[in-house]
């Protein structure tokens, strides 16, 4: 094969990054084949350093319609790929592939309006009671169902030395205090944060943290999250560094490797954090986390889980009025796997 596109148009920044291995594999197997990825506009960046991609296309629109479907197709039409892999299936993304004439589609079994446009059908472990087994393995078995070799992969997110830069400016502004640096972003990308979001919780998190361990803590949210964040750090009553809407992805990812360790909901920022080698803190506490499947994928991270889950059985997080699942884990257990995660990091650097 000469000319591959990946299309990842769903979900959100952590199931890009995930995806990076099927990136790697194809390369592995064909060194001569130029790589293209198409992903919505807003995860796009998840992708867009990627050494071993030839390009990025994006879709402006989460939902395109039907005419840009079309008129996409067109353009697809004209790159004459010979094969394509969606990672994410829907119906208006399968039909538009079948259009472009791509000669390999690959795609999701099990769906009666779109499954039979694609010559190669992949059964998703997830959608056939699987929680075990890692996305990024789930992923590959697009590749695999082409019988190519699996090599020794990696997560790969390539920061740019201008986001280093900002990263270096914004944290001068770090507490004076002779603790460790611990990020927290304390957000899961709901509707109406301020409503529903247990900010009190985190704001305990954050002052545990800064009482016990001095930690200089930097807080972390999307520009939507701004009143949130402060009214966390309102209700902490500890000093940290508010960078609530003041980085985007590179540069969050910069700030994250400044951290000893990163505390985090599983989230696409956890996930990044992780791929980029600073330890995390996950929580998961939704029951639609399925904390095996998202495991964070760096070394000497944690997962913390409440035990037992009081969530009602289809804990959905669009639909949950309160988050009451996140009261379930304590201030101590936050404490206890910092300083656990901290200990394993001073062994390692002894050993």
């Amino acid at each position: 094969m000469q000319k591959i596109l990946i299309v990842h148009t769903g979900g959100g920044l952590g199931d890009l990054l995930l995806s990076t291995p099927v990136i790697e594999t194809l390369a592995y197997n064909f060194p001569q084949a130029k790589i293209d990825f198409l992903a919505k506009k807003s995860t796009s960046p998840a992708v867009k350093n990627h050494p071993l991609l030839n390009k990025i296309i994006t879709l402006e629109n989460s939902e395109p319609t039907w005419k840009e479907i079309f008129d996409l197709s067109k353009k697809l039409r004209q790159e004459e790929y010979d094969a394509s892999l969606v990672l994410w299936s829907k119906t208006k993304i399968a039909f538009m592939l079948l259009l472009a004439g791509i000669p390999v589609r690959i795609g999701q079994d099990s769906r009666l309006s779109y499954s039979w446009t694609y010559t190669h059908k992949v059964k998703v472990r997830s959608e056939h009671g699987d929680t075990q087994t890692p996305w990024g393995e789930i992923l590959l078995d697009y590749v695999r169902i082409l019988n190519l070799k699996i090599p020794d992969y990696t997560y790969k997110f390539v920061i740019p030395q201008e986001a280093q830069i900002k990263a270096d400016k914004l944290l001068k502004d770090l507490p004076h205090l002779s603790g460790p640096i611990v990020g927290i972003h304390p957000s899961k990308g709901i509707a109406d944060p301020d409503r529903r979001w247990p900010v009190d919780i985190f704001a305990q998190y954050a002052k545990i943290l800064v009482e016990k361990l001095q930690a200089r803590l930097i807080i972390t949210g999307g520009p939507q999250e701004k009143d949130m964040i402060s009214k966390l750090i309102e209700l902490s009553g500890v000093p940290s560094l508010n960078l609530a809407g003041k980085t985007g992805v590179d540069t969050l990812a910069a700030i994250t490797q400044k951290c000893q360790v990163f505390i985090c909901p599983d989230s696409g920022p956890m996930h990044l954090a992780s791929i980029c080698g600073t330890p995390v803190v996950g929580i998961y506490a939704l029951k639609e986390d399925f904390p095996q499947r998202w495991a964070p994928v760096g070394k000497n991270s944690l997962s913390i889980i409440p035990r037992p889950n009081t969530c009602p059985r289809h804990c959905i997080k669009a639909q949950c009025p309160d988050f009451q699942c996140y009261r379930q884990i304590t201030p101590q257990q936050i404490l206890q796997a910092v300083e656990d995660i901290l200990a394993r990091t001073l062994d390692n650097k002894e050993d």
